[in-house]
């Protein structure tokens, strides 16, 4: 099935979500699935937020649904790139994927033309796209920004503008008088003054200094990271797309990922336990002599019910 990449987006420069926000798989009629070989993964919750467990070298696909009753454009990230042109994410704007009501869409991997994509696998960091083309700062996150359709009335509504009293005719300026020079002056500055202006330098030293930046942007960090896959077909189309709200989405999903040893660090009860577990915990609770049984061990929830 061929999928549509919304074009022709007005934009307008709005203030950012909150970067506090818990990132969540769902967000009432919208949601981001990963599918590891096919098989929708579970997302674990944890402090609010979603998480996914990836293993190295596993191929995944995003999958994204639309439950509401109106044509929404999705602006999906990894790593902090744009799924479309790999460049550092921006959902104001870049272009995202068209998804119909009621209807869902698979998203492949990097998009290298209108017909294929590059896979998405799970990598060491090092290996991971961002890591090879640029900063590691953001890896280990997806995020899909949906933006409703701006409803367009069928027809033209025309509503006349009352007046107090009956039109004076000297009340009009008279053509090419200089009010209307003015006015055609202005709006012909206008534009110019606008792209003049400068815009504002990113911030010196990016995230900041030390040894915590040192470290969130080495390469070397552990974990998963996304790689830059193998060519899979998958067919776009350019396809006209008003938003509703030109900077500002209706939903912003999200959901981390990581190894195993990643979400345990991070706190993620990857196993069901009440509590998950890690080398700390397990060097806290060692006992020099464990307790051998001559016996057997009762099951869990052992008693004489049958």
């Amino acid at each position: 099935m061929m999928k549509a990449i919304a074009s022709t987006l007005a934009l307008l420069c709005l203030p950012a979500l909150s970067e506090a926000s818990p990132l969540r798989a769902e967000n009432g009629a919208y949601e981001v699935q990963v599918l590891i070989d096919g098989v929708p993964s579970q997302a674990y919750q944890h402090n609010g937020e979603s998480f996914v467990l990836g293993h190295r070298g596993a191929r995944y696909t995003l999958r994204v649904h639309n439950r509401s009753g109106q044509r929404v454009e999705a602006v999906v990230s990894v790593d902090g790139r744009d799924v479309i042109d790999g460049r550092t994410a921006d959902y104001q704007r870049k272009r995202g994927y068209l998804v119909a009501p009621y209807s869902q869409i698979d998203i492949d991997g990097w998009r290298l033309s209108a017909s294929e994509v590059a896979a998405f696998r799970f990598s060491s960091v090092a290996s991971s796209y961002a890591g090879r083309t640029g900063s590691t700062r953001d890896v280990g996150v997806i995020g899909v920004a949906v933006f409703p359709e701006r409803h367009e009335p069928p027809y033209p509504v025309l509503v006349p503008r009352p007046r107090p009293y009956p039109p004076r005719y000297y009340d009009d300026a008279p053509m090419g008088s200089s009010r209307d020079k003015g006015a055609e002056r202005s709006a012909d500055e206008a534009p110019e003054a606008k792209a003049a202006r400068p815009s504002s330098p990113p911030p010196h030293g990016g995230y900041g200094g030390g040894a915590l930046a040192d470290r969130e942007q080495s390469p070397q960090r552990p974990g998963l990271g996304t790689g830059f896959g193998e060519r899979v077909d998958s067919s776009v189309q350019e396809v006209p797309f008003v938003r509703q709200n030109s900077g500002y989405p209706a939903a912003l999903l999200g959901l981390r990922y990581n190894d195993r040893a990643g979400l345990y660090a991070m706190g993620v009860d990857v196993d069901g336990y009440r509590y998950p577990y890690n080398d700390s915990d397990l060097r806290r609770t060692a006992q020099p002599f464990p307790t051998n049984r001559r016996y057997a061990n009762p099951p869990p929830g052992w008693g004489w019910d049958y």
